[in-house]
């Protein structure tokens, strides 16, 4: 058995390469961690990358935990850092903490899970071999569920911070192949039809494969948008820095990367060169959004209504008089507008009977949002629907989805 020192600087290594499986599956405490040695090497890193994922889990303090207290900072540092794959800077800014108390409690955390999985490496050396009924298409179909529900949902990923983030956990495995980083990245992007967690999978599969077979080179990452798509390119400069891979290895490896980039909703392709496989460009679906008027002149309502529908893939405009939404409603063309009734000069009466007697705006959908129990007249004067004031995120989003399904 290795010594516990040993074992620890070990686990510190393998959550540095949290989502390079390859890297995963070849590790000296893969076979001893594993209940099942004897499981397909293409397996391995999928189990171990679980194993490590549940150890951070069991740091969880409960909902109970004081927020800011030590059990509960160590627990969300690992979350972000190694999980969610949040870059240092904004970890630090979630725990409140300073760069000096971060890297004290991420060591911290990171001796906490070496205990745990530690017990279980015992336990391990001790027990009998299992053998495990599980396969990789296992892990993928449950990946694919988990897609399936993040679409039902109606989730969107912020590209800019997933790929930011990955480069993060990569950076330490960048220095140690003498690899520069070029990234073009525009400051914002466009969110993508994709959940986080298989993105974020993908670009550390892409990144580390590329980064796996190369030295003394330079990594470029670039974004552009072309249509409604939007495409990330990882190549590899010079290309004669790449090693060779044997072609069995590079089948093996386009064709999980590809299964990845469908759990995305997006593709891959590889990019090619005389050397072979030099790079990847992937390309994402982005977010088609609805642009939704929101007229109100309150400024907290504004802002609530922002929260309710961003996340939800609506862009928000807002007016706060009936003059100014009148003549965005024109300009723009919204796909709806939600209306207040008490607004200072022209009220909500007026702006309904303006806006649907303009050809220009009378086809767009008005809500009116009021604290006036007017519903009965709202709906007879033209209004689309009636929401009571105060208005809850379920309620509005009911009303938007009952005009997209119409």
């Amino acid at each position: 058995m290795k010594d516990r020192i040993e074992f620890g600087e070990q686990v510190r290594d393998l959550y540095s390469h949290l989502y390079d499986l390859v890297y995963l599956r070849t590790h000296p405490l893969t076979d001893e961690l594993l209940s099942d040695a004897s499981a397909p090497s293409k397996e391995k890193g999928w189990r171990l990358h679980d194993l490590l994922l549940d150890a951070i889990k069991e740091l969880d303090p409960g909902p109970r935990a004081a927020p800011y207290s030590r059990e509960w900072r160590r627990y969300r540092l690992m979350v972000g850092r190694y999980q969610n794959g949040q870059d240092p800077g904004a970890v630090m800014q979630e725990i409140a903490v300073s760069k000096r108390q971060f890297y004290r409690e991420q060591e911290a955390a990171l001796e906490s899970v070496a205990d745990l999985l530690w017990d279980h490496y015992v336990a391990q050396a001790r027990a009998a071999p299992v053998t495990e009924d599980r396969s990789a298409s296992d892990h993928i179909e449950l990946l694919r569920l988990e897609a399936a529900r993040s679409a039902q949902a109606g989730r969107y990923t912020q590209p800019s911070e997933v790929i930011r983030g990955a480069l993060a956990l990569l950076e330490e495995r960048l220095r140690q192949r003498n690899l520069t980083l070029g990234a073009i990245l525009p400051d914002t992007l466009p969110r993508v039809r994709a959940d986080k967690a298989p993105l974020r999978q993908l670009l550390l599969g892409v990144i580390g494969y590329l980064v796996e077979r190369a030295e003394h080179a330079r990594l470029h990452v670039a974004a552009e948008i072309e249509d409604d798509a939007l495409y990330v390119g990882v190549t590899i400069d010079p290309p004669a820095a790449l090693r060779p891979a044997a072609p069995a290895e590079v089948a093996e490896r386009l064709a999980a990367f590809e299964e990845m980039a469908g759990l995305t909703g997006g593709k891959l392709e590889a990019i090619l060169a005389e050397s072979g496989v030099i790079g990847f460009e992937i390309g994402l679906q982005m977010e088609v959004q609805r642009a939704v008027l929101v007229v109100d002149d309150n400024e907290d309502v504004l802002e609530l209504c922002r929260r309710y529908l961003a996340p939800h893939g609506y862009g928000v405009i807002t007016a706060t008089t009936a003059e100014e939404a009148i003549g965005l409603a024109a300009q723009l063309q919204p796909f709806a507008i939600t209306l207040d009734l008490m607004l200072p000069g022209q009220d909500g009466w007026d702006a309904l009977q303006a806006l649907l007697n303009r050809p220009d705006t009378r086809r767009i959908p008005v809500i009116i949002c009021s604290v006036l129990k007017q519903r009965e007249l709202a709906l007879s004067l033209g209004a689309t629907a009636f929401l009571e004031k105060p208005v809850t995120e379920q309620g509005l989003l009911a009303a938007l989805r009952m005009l997209e399904a119409a």
